[in-house]
């Protein structure tokens, strides 16, 4: 009758043997862990970033192109930009928005700014000084009757360190 051994456990070689092949392995895989979790908090902040600026950026389309035409009916505009006495939240127009910053949450800082364009060719550039009190026509693409908005979100450890939307609104004819 044949009788078989059986081993059981590793010998000492094997132990080592085990135990540098774990010592190599293991510091890149925890590289590998650690880049792609930091990623994925990244893409979670950047995703929170973008709906903090477009959060603001909605809020700030439902207003009125300017204060001194709440109804939208025409020029002229008002000839400064910024709050004409209101507070937040109670802006009633786009340009009170100019220089408006807040934290909507913990961490993370948002800005608004507003500036007068006009479409020069196929380019917006900003207009002259105070130029839109002398409005009379916005069907001409070389008046201010236009505004640049800009929401910028930001996050305080630089994870997102710019997330910028920005659109125009213009103010009728």
């Amino acid at each position: 009758m044949i009788t078989l051994s059986r081993k059981s456990g590793l010998t000492l070689i094997e132990m080592v043997a085990l135990i540098v092949l774990m010592g190599v392995a293991i510091p890149p895989l925890m590289t590998m862990w650690a880049d792609t979790a930091w990623r994925s908090g990244k893409a979670e902040s950047s995703a929170d970033a973008g709906f903090y600026a477009q959060e603001l950026m909605e809020e700030i389309k439902t207003k009125a192109y300017d204060e001194k035409k709440l109804d939208d009916s025409g020029p002229p505009w008002s000839s400064s930009l910024g709050t004409d006495g209101e507070s937040y939240p109670n802006f009633d127009d786009v340009d009170d928005y100019n220089n408006y910053s807040d934290a909507p949450t913990s961490g993370y800082a948002r800005q608004a700014t507003v500036a007068y364009i006009q479409l020069s060719g196929n380019n917006w550039i900003a207009c002259p000084a105070a130029p839109c009190v002398a409005v009379i026509d916005c069907s001409a693409c070389n008046q201010c009757c236009y505004k640049r908005v800009t929401v910028s979100v930001s996050r305080n450890d630089n994870v997102v360190s710019n997330l910028s939307l920005t659109t125009i609104v213009g103010g009728g004819s």
